[in-house]
């Protein structure tokens, strides 16, 4: 069934194109150009693999709303062929990576070629047809994802972010000021828990479990879905969460460290060692696992994701396996 509505394929091609201008422009915009682009840079991948999953994901909006609701409408209207149908799939898609390379290029000789080749692919469009535009963007912009220009936030480097920190963890700490106030407060509760219990005769040092119950960085992913669509969407997502569970239980190591430090006690100082090195082990495997199978991302709220009951559980599978390995070696 058809309307009786008749469309150029002209028209249709330049809506398309001035569509997906505008869904790449205000990706560009509140993505890269956001305040969360700098910390998605602390990931353990390539400048260009990090590029390749902003056009995906870029490329992959404008399939759903651009691509789709246009073929819908032009289904039903007459004078439209298959050819016209590949057209905006080639136009959308081809056009995506340029519109995002132009506003976030790493640099103006990148940016300047981008508009150039836009330009060319509306010049084209004006003197031959649609379909060779169309065709033309499309080689242009695989081109450009599979040499995975580098996206950068210009006002970033303008306002001087300094030197690069290339991991995560250390990241969030810096950046965070809620994750430095946890740290700071769970490793100040371990001390005193450890004191109460030295005093009291205890000899496991269950101060040091304390520290793993830190939620903002147990629950990074899920406190910033954008940075876990990139890992998902980027090659080597196990290599990124590997390396994050390494970093987090090194700074639970650590933290462990200071707590056992307070109140040492040399005859069972190697024990204390192996219970904090499991327990912080275990603490961020249990997290990043969770992470990975189970993230938290249908929340309107970050308060939704602190106080979900699952916080609990790095904590409870690090108790029993660092108390079995301190009981292993006492």
């Amino acid at each position: 069934m058809h309307l009786e509505v008749a469309v150029s394929t002209q028209a249709v091609s330049a809506g398309v194109f001035l569509a997906t201008a505008a869904a790449m422009s205000s990706i560009a915009w509140t993505w890269v150009h956001s305040e969360r682009w700098p910390g998605l840079t602390r990931f353990p991948l390539s400048a260009k693999d990090l590029a390749r999953a902003a056009y995906l994901v870029g490329s992959l909006v404008v399939l759903l709303e651009v691509v789709l609701p246009v073929i819908a409408f032009i289904s039903t209207a007459q004078g439209i062929t298959h050819t016209s149908a590949v057209t905006v799939i080639l136009l959308a898609l081809g056009t995506a990576p340029l519109i995002l390379l132009l506003w976030s290029g790493p640099t103006r000789r990148h940016r300047l070629g981008a508009f150039i080749a836009l330009v060319t692919g509306i010049l084209i469009g004006i003197v031959l047809n649609p379909l060779s535009a169309a065709m033309a963007l499309a080689v242009e912009g695989t081109a450009c994802f599979l040499l995975g220009f580098e996206a950068t936030d210009a006002a970033a480097r303008r306002r001087g972010t300094g030197p690069r920190i290339s991991s995560l963890v250390l990241g969030e700490l810096m950046c965070s000021r809620m994750t430095q106030i946890n740290t700071v407060a769970l490793v100040a509760f371990g001390w005193l828990l450890n004191t109460m219990l030295h005093d009291h005769g205890a000899a496991l040092p269950l101060g040091a479990i304390t520290v793993v119950q830190n939620t903002p960085l147990n629950a990074y992913f899920s406190r910033h879905p954008s940075t876990w669509l990139v890992v998902k969407t980027c090659p080597r997502t196990w290599r990124t969460l590997g390396v994050y569970a390494v970093e987090l239980a090194a700074m639970y190591t650590v933290c462990g460290a200071l707590v056992v430090a307070a109140e040492p006690v040399p005859v069972r100082l190697a024990s204390d060692i192996v219970f904090v090195v499991s327990a912080a082990s275990s603490a961020a495997l249990a997290a990043v696992l969770m992470e990975w199978r189970w993230p938290l991302l249908d929340w309107k709220s970050e308060r939704e994701v602190i106080r979900h009951p699952r916080k609990y559980v790095p904590a409870l599978v690090a108790c029993p396996v660092s108390i079995a390995f301190w009981i292993l070696t006492h």
